[in-house]
């Protein structure tokens, strides 16, 4: 079953990161807001999974996550850049960036050549174009005058007939495209199954956060305060159907 879940878990997250969108050929006026060697810190604040072996989920995107504990920072340097073309007619022929990750404790590499923590700025709506965000089913535009980026949610069923949540947020800083917030989460019945969360991290910033509460465990606290007011009550009732008794005796 998991072998299963797995398999469709990587077919949903690969089927989104290698859509081809064509446009119109037309112009733009993006550029680099990072140069070679600038360093950015980042910060793996939650990594939740059910079942260690679902991690295997996100290292398709993530293959750091291995190599980065709970809490812990690592140094991202960009390493190289792909050339702006000036005219783009499909999301296929945008321009990469490609960034190195180090882990700051023992400045041990955990990753090279990595492709999501910087994207060109300076033309926004053409990248919400190129990638047609306000056309894809699932998938919400995050747009405000710091971040730019995209909160993806859907659902699928399982081999085993359990219904699958999937919800996937990135933002980017627009001052300079660097990766700016990045979520994976998967859940069940109100029951998350992994839930990741890796933050550009500045001072004052916590670099753990906590677990939010689940579903499940609100109907076990809800279903015991019940339970809870139900004996209060059969207690209740039972000391006062007693108490015509007492008051005889004490005749």
């Amino acid at each position: 079953m998991k072998q299963r879940i797995f398999a469709l878990l990587l077919l949903t997250v690969v089927a989104i990161s290698t859509i081809s969108i064509s446009v119109e050929a037309q112009t733009n006026t993006l550029e680099w807001g990072v140069s070679v060697d600038d360093e950015f810190t980042y910060v793996l604040q939650r990594a939740y999974f059910v079942d260690p072996a679902y991690m295997v989920v996100v290292e398709e995107d993530l293959p750091y996550i291995t190599y980065l504990p709970v809490g812990e920072k690592a140094t991202m340097r960009a390493a190289e850049f792909d050339a702006i073309p000036s005219l783009i007619n499909e999301s296929s022929q945008m321009p990469l960036a490609y960034c190195d990750l180090v882990r700051a404790n023992d400045s041990v590499s955990i990753a090279t050549n990595q492709t999501g923590f910087i994207v060109p700025i300076g033309d926004w709506n053409f990248l919400t174009e190129i990638a047609n965000i306000t056309g894809l089913h699932g998938v919400t535009l995050i747009d405000t005058a710091d971040e730019w980026g995209t909160v993806g949610t859907g659902t699928f069923q399982a081999g085993d007939g359990s219904i699958i949540s999937i919800y996937i947020e990135v933002r980017y800083e627009k001052e300079n495209g660097t990766l700016n917030y990045l979520r994976h989460k998967y859940a069940t019945l109100g029951t998350d199954l992994i839930d990741v969360v890796l933050v550009n991290w500045h001072d004052g910033m916590p670099t753990v956060i906590g677990a939010e509460i689940q579903l499940s465990t609100i109907l076990i606290i809800v279903i015991g305060g019940v339970v809870g007011i139900i004996i209060a009550f059969i207690v209740i009732q039972w000391y006062r159907s007693k108490k015509p008794i007492v008051r005889k005796l004490g005749e």
